[in-house]
């Protein structure tokens, strides 16, 4: 089962080279830099997230997989892939885009970032760790809007009943 998981996330790219940023504002306008021309990061979004966040959804993926019996692991599991929780869902027009300097403690960092996508107004917190090859991000939450999520609880469960 690992060896599926593990040749799964070759293909969608979890394993890719990462890219290194020496402070956490270099890393969130690299992450915020395509949106604003209406494009997405051809390359994924991986490579921004530091290694727990890449557990947490390498776990997400194991358990949206089928058993031996071709029975779902886990039927409640959300999917999360297709969702990008930089711009809290899947395509993007970012007007009036705004980051914030980072608020630094150690090794961690923690930035807003506000939008509108569209019609829809934005507050995203983006958590960020210095890892050995850079800063990455570690979590990223909603703060704006009616349902306020934090990704890395969206990755474990499915809290609006997606599925």
């Amino acid at each position: 089962m690992r060896r599926i998981i593990a040749s799964l996330l070759l293909i969608i790219g979890f394993t890719g080279a990462a890219s290194a940023y020496d402070n956490p504002k270099a890393l969130v306008e690299a992450i915020y830099q395509p949106y604003s021309a209406g494009e997405k990061h051809a390359d994924g979004l991986e490579k921004f997230y530091s290694a727990r966040l890449k557990d947490l959804y390498a776990a997400n993926v194991e358990r949206q997989g089928v058993d031996q019996k071709g029975a779902a692991v886990d039927p409640d599991a959300p999917d999360m892939l297709a969702f990008d929780p930089f711009i809290e869902g899947q395509n993007s027009l970012l007007l009036d885009l705004v980051i914030s300097e980072p608020v630094l403690n150690g090794d961690r960092a923690v930035s807003t970032v506000s939008f509108h996508n569209f019609d829809h107004m934005s507050l995203i917190s983006v958590a960020m760790v210095r890892e050995a090859d850079g800063w990455k991000v570690d979590d990223v939450a909603s703060l704006a809007g009616s349902q306020n999520w934090l990704l890395s609880w969206l990755l474990q469960y499915d809290p609006f009943s997606v599925n």
